[in-house]
């Protein structure tokens, strides 16, 4: 029984070889995610007074204020209004429209006042 099926083709594969399981393609996915990965910036004495400073003011004026934190894959953007800072845990509660979340003091990168959006 002769096997020219299995012979090497235009591109050097086995044509048998060509199947990919779903647990290789969810280890390639889980792979290439690894590499998209940042690293967490290391924030100065100064930037970490700002961003407190910042938070403080957002607390007691009661404004919106749009919080960025910081993501392995990308940054993410809150807004909402600061109704809380825990300076024992390091935590800041947010009051965004559809929920409350807290946020670790240490994941935040940037804050600036949320301005409403013109229509």
């Amino acid at each position: 029984m002769a096997l020219r099926g299995k012979k090497l083709r235009g591109n050097g594969i086995w044509e048998a070889s060509r199947m990919m399981l779903p647990e290789h393609k969810s280890a390639i996915r889980d792979h290439r995610k690894r590499l998209g990965a940042r690293v967490r910036p290391e924030l100065d004495e100064q930037r970490v007074e700002e961003l407190s400073l910042a938070l403080r003011e957002a607390l007691e004026s009661g404004a919106p204020t749009s919080v960025t934190t910081f993501g392995a894959y990308g940054d993410e953007t809150a807004v909402g209004t600061v109704e809380g800072i825990d300076q024992i845990s390091r935590y800041v509660k947010l009051r965004t429209a559809g929920e409350t979340v807290w946020i670790l003091l240490a994941d935040i990168v940037h804050t600036a006042p949320a301005h409403p959006n013109r229509a």
